[in-house]
């Protein structure tokens, strides 16, 4: 069954769009992983942005079949999440999978330990209802899963630092809304007060933090006072600037000198040790000059710099991410059309007359979906009748192969709630038997192609005729072959 949407096959999920609400970094020169990678989409966009290492993986052997057709230059895995690729990865993405796993909690722990120390999280997930810090049972179409409250995603986040970024885009059938979180690890903070003398930061420096608990103020004209008398251990050059100088009136002029003279990571080591590596904050005059040199210092350590107001890298911007998603969809255009690939195609024959009183979808194969060199291939789909219509039902193919028949057999809840809101509000008839239906046939069937229709009674209602098709270049098919690959194609649209 097709999951992911790419320009010509229209997949279950709206891959475009969640792109979007994702919000994802710059990803030039990083590693990036996809857990659950389905077809790749996500990993095709990591390429695309510029990452120079993309992994992706999922237990379907057939969507990294495609994944890997659609994109070589990344490396897909058919694995569970049981055990992750190498890392460290600087993005990772798990994207409306988290509920499939027997234990989320220690999923998220093992993803964050895969991450980069500046690395970041992606998480699609939806949020149950309540304010309990519990795991919620919630029912599906297809099943049951567990869901966290917003206080027990609190709760199981709480080690780390995320942002919920907003919503995602929800599939038909979802019973709870889908949101994207953006989870880093955990940093000391570092909380920098460099103005010029006399500006106030000692002041700021008391009324802030003076009552908080565990977080020593570092004073920087202290420190120098104690290297001055012999109780820190420093450079003997460091030692030299501050006692050629040292005076509480010529502070300033001491730390010029020692920012000059290429000291300034020593001073940000010596300030880290005084603070345990642990939150602190900085009351030290550091010229402007130099400030960024101490946040890069910092930020080497281990530390997040805080500079009056948060610094740190800034969420994408909307409207860019919407362009750059834009963007992705047109380069996967010009990778439909520069690598030729095996695919189907599906030609709908429901005459008008029937067409008001049958609703029916294809779920698999998909119109334009790639295939993969496999035995066989899955028909599954769903179909609901009205009026005199409304009987019991079987699917039937037919062509060169044979013919053969189907009863449906799956209860489609999530069809019934599309069609008529809920399934108490579906007709009597439908609400008490299958309208979905699901068989193998053999590849071979899609060579020669073959019609899928109905049949209702002592009738038979075509509903559309599938085959396999070939998707190549513009450029190296000729006008000629393009019309024989049609005359082939109309050769074939009658079972014989």
């Amino acid at each position: 069954m097709q999951y992911q949407s790419f320009p010509g096959v229209k997949g279950d999920s709206q891959s475009l769009l969640k792109l979007k609400a994702l919000r994802l970094p710059p990803l030039q020169g990083k590693r990036f992983l996809d857990v659950g990678c389905n077809e790749g989409f996500f990993c095709g966009y990591a390429l695309f942005d510029g990452a120079t290492r993309v992994v992706g993986i999922d237990n379907s052997a057939t969507a990294l079949g495609k994944a890997a057709l659609r994109f070589p230059e990344a490396v897909f895995i058919n694995q569970s999440w049981t055990s992750l690729p190498e890392g460290p990865f600087d993005v990772i993405t798990l994207l409306s999978a988290l509920h499939y796993a027997e234990d989320q909690a220690d999923l998220i722990h093992r993803l964050m330990a895969s991450l980069a120390n500046d690395g970041l999280l992606v998480l699609e997930i939806s949020m149950a209802p309540g304010t309990e810090d519990e795991w919620v049972r919630v029912r599906r179409a297809i099943d049951e899963r567990y869901f966290p409250t917003c206080k027990k995603l609190g709760t199981e986040l709480k080690d780390y630092a995320w942002k919920l970024i907003g919503h995602s885009v929800n599939q038909a059938g979802d019973p709870l809304q889908r949101y994207v979180v953006h989870v880093r690890k955990l940093k000391p903070y570092a909380w920098l007060l460099m103005q010029d003398p006399g500006s106030g930061k000692s002041t700021i420096s008391r009324r802030m933090f003076g009552g908080k608990p565990g977080v020593p103020v570092v004073s920087g004209d202290h420190a120098y006072l104690r290297v001055f008398e012999g109780q820190l251990e420093v450079s003997d050059k460091l030692r030299t600037l501050i006692n050629e100088e040292f005076s509480t009136a010529s502070i300033d002029r001491v730390t010029r000198r020692v920012m000059a003279q290429g000291l300034a990571e020593e001073v940000v080591a010596l300030w880290v040790d005084q603070a345990g590596f642990r939150d602190f904050v900085l009351d030290s005059y550091v010229p402007e000059a130099y400030r960024q040199q101490i946040k890069d210092s910092l930020q080497s350590l281990g530390y997040f710099p805080v500079e009056l107001c948060w610094d740190n890298t800034p969420l994408t911007d909307s409207k860019l991410a919407c362009e750059k998603a834009n963007g992705y969809q047109t380069h996967l255009k010009d990778v439909v059309r520069a690598r030729p690939a095996d695919c189907v195609r599906i030609t709908r024959r429901l005459r008008d007359d029937v067409t008001p009183r049958v609703r029916w979808h294809l779920d698999s194969p998909a119109n334009g979906e790639w295939l993969v060199n496999e035995g066989t291939f899955k028909v599954a789909g769903w179909l609901v009748t009205e009026d005199h219509l409304e009987r019991e039902f079987e699917i039937y193919v037919a062509g060169r192969q044979g013919h053969l028949q189907f009863k449906p057999q799956q209860r489609r809840l999530d069809v019934l709630r599309a069609l008529f809101g809920s399934e108490d509000h579906a007709p009597p008839f439908w609400q008490s038997r299958p309208c979905g239906f699901s068989f193998e046939l053999p590849a071979h069937w899609l060579e020669a192609g073959f019609e899928l229709g109905m049949i209702s009674g002592s009738r038979h209602v075509p509903l559309a005729f599938v085959a396999h098709a070939r998707l190549s270049s513009r450029k190296t098919e000729s006008l000629g072959m393009r019309l024989a690959r049609s005359f082939m194609r109309y050769r074939g649209r009658r079972p014989d």
